[in-house]
């Protein structure tokens, strides 16, 4: 009797060790997914921000070129530029619709974009049809100039805020890799050295005795 509650004994605390390191690991995995998560979406919050930055550049320099050289071909990046901006501005809304601190930076990076290409469209009509004084105006007063730093302004705000909002996933991740992937492997093994022991137990358990020839 004394040995068979042994055995039970045995059979719990193993049985329970399992599950510990069983938990354990999912823990880890758990750990490894929001960290890799973490990083994939800052990868693609900056690609759809470069790639916006790139688009508003676009604009900002065929709509010079069109001015100075009044030739349409400089006309086709600044159309291209417009039809691209939309979507990529609700990719981007989309990527931080869970990030609170940059959610604000995208609003007022939607309202730049909109100034933009509604203000060199206006120009471009008013080039088309005569008014190039205006345009000239326009270009000698500084005011392209100005709303171009804002914008730029705001793509380096956005930046900035998007490197302090993940900067602890950064940090974390130098050394997160090579750490959670020896505390599995230790897991692991404590796993099967558990069950092995487990075996054991259960093998001598019911192992029949041998009997002694008289």
């Amino acid at each position: 009797m004394r040995q068979r509650n042994k055995v039970w004994a045995y059979l719990c605390t193993g049985v329970l060790l399992l599950l510990f390191f069983g938990a354990e690991q999912i823990y880890i995995l758990k750990q490894w997914h929001e960290v890799s998560d973490a990083q994939e979406l800052r990868n693609a919050i900056t690609v759809q921000v470069l790639q916006l930055r790139r688009l508003a550049t676009d604009i900002d320099s065929g709509f010079r070129g069109y001015a100075l050289m009044r030739q349409s071909v400089f006309l086709v990046p600044v159309v291209a530029a417009e039809a691209e901006i939309p979507p990529a501005l609700d990719r981007l809304t989309e990527l931080t619709e869970k990030t609170p601190s940059l959610k604000g930076s995208v609003q007022v990076l939607k309202r730049r974009l909109a100034e933009l290409i509604e203000t060199k469209r206006q120009l471009t009509f008013k080039i088309g049809s005569g008014q190039e004084q205006e345009v000239l105006n326009y270009v000698r007063g500084g005011d392209g100039v100005a709303l171009a730093k804002t914008i730029a302004n705001v793509f380096d705000d956005l930046d900035s805020k998007i490197e302090r909002e993940f900067r602890e996933t950064d940090e974390a991740q130098d050394g997160y890799w090579k750490q959670a992937m020896w505390q599995l492997i230790a897991a692991q093994a404590g796993a099967v050295l558990v069950g092995l022991l487990l075996m054991k137990v259960v093998s001598a358990a019911f192992a029949v005795p041998r009997r002694v020839e008289t």
